[in-house]
């Protein structure tokens, strides 16, 4: 399961990525990689939804011009008049603006697990990079457990739901949006649960030190 758990994060981290050429090509091949990990997921007790509506969305995507799509992605999440309707960064949800003390927050968490962001036209708490380092962090939660309630329950999960809410509400979201947030929906419902039993059951193999 922790294989499926990880391909899940980081199809819908590269879903949320701004499409560059040839995305088209790569959101089908990542739907039928991950299709295998949501079947796989539903039969643990996941309940993900909305993997029929990707599909139909992608679909409505790829039919039109692909700067089309761009301009979508960037009306939709980068910059739109007179108001940008939905905004993928941690940052705005805390702290009403885009950057601040959670994109540094977020910086100082990757760097301790020895990563770094190279693409600095976003931000350390854009939600691509969170769901990517989710991915990480189950694939790698020998090392770096330490930072697992810290990470998943005071930024991800913090946050993540009512972006994806926003998304699926908005009603010039394209299908594949829509459907993408209601996968992402589905899934951290059901991760929250995991991860804090996870943490859980490491605080429970901790000798007491007071007993």
């Amino acid at each position: 399961m922790k294989e499926d758990r990880i391909a899940l994060y980081r199809f819908l981290s590269i879903g949320f990525t701004y499409p560059e050429k040839g995305f088209s090509d790569i959101i089908q091949r990542g739907i039928e990689l991950m299709s295998k990990s949501y079947t796989a997921l539903n039969k643990e007790g996941y309940k993900l939804t909305g993997i029929k509506n990707l599909k139909k969305g992608l679909k409505k995507l790829s039919s039109i011009p692909f700067e089309e799509w761009q301009a979508k992605y960037t009306s939709l999440f980068i910059a739109n008049f007179p108001k940008t309707p939905l905004h993928p960064y941690e940052s705005f949800y805390k702290e009403g603006i885009v950057g601040g003390e959670i994109s540094d927050m977020l910086d100082n968490i990757y760097k301790s697990c020895g990563l770094e962001i190279f693409d600095d036209r976003e931000m350390p708490d854009y939600i691509v990079f969170e769901l990517e380092f989710a991915a990480f962090l189950v694939e790698n939660d020998t090392s770096c457990k330490p930072l697992f309630e810290e990470f998943f329950f005071n930024h991800l999960f913090d946050w993540a739901l009512n972006f994806f809410e926003d998304v699926i509400n908005f009603n010039s979201s394209p299908l594949f949006y829509e459907a993408l947030s209601e996968i992402g929906t589905t899934f951290i419902n059901k991760e929250k649960k995991i991860i804090k039993e996870f943490i859980d059951e490491r605080e429970g193999l901790r000798p007491n030190l007071h007993g």
